[in-house]
């Protein structure tokens, strides 16, 4: 839950304009901070547009999610160990596995995710 940011003197909240009456209250703001779409969320765009989705057997979401919480930095890193999950996951799915096509669709989703953070303005 995002907060409503009521600090300030007016008791305006900046990002969705909620005036209150009662400075610091609690309230679930209507419009959230922004959030972008991390390098596991990317790799899973790129996926799905070819037509590849977690069909549950190869935990590819659960995967996507812990690469979201590396970051950009930890997956470039992790580079390996990210197409390895990918090479098991095609083999589960049976389809044909290229590495290096892999590693290049796990580095475009690395620097996608690092120009969508970068192109997201900061909250306030």
């Amino acid at each position: 839950m995002t907060r409503c940011d009521l600090s300030a003197p007016d008791a305006t909240c900046p990002r969705c304009g909620f005036v209150s009456k009662i400075r610091g209250a609690i309230r679930q703001c209507r419009k959230p901070l922004p959030t972008t779409c991390g390098p596991g969320c990317q790799l899973r765009r790129s996926l799905a547009w070819w037509g590849i989705r977690d069909d549950g057997s190869c935990r590819c979401d659960s995967f996507a999610a812990k690469m979201d919480a590396w970051g950009p930095d930890e997956c470039w890193k992790r580079i390996e160990e990210i197409v390895e999950h990918l090479r098991q996951a095609a083999e589960k799915k049976g389809l044909p596995f290229i590495a290096t096509a892999a590693r290049i669709m796990v580095g475009r989703a690395i620097e996608a995710a690092r120009a969508e953070a970068a192109a997201t303005p900061p909250p306030g």
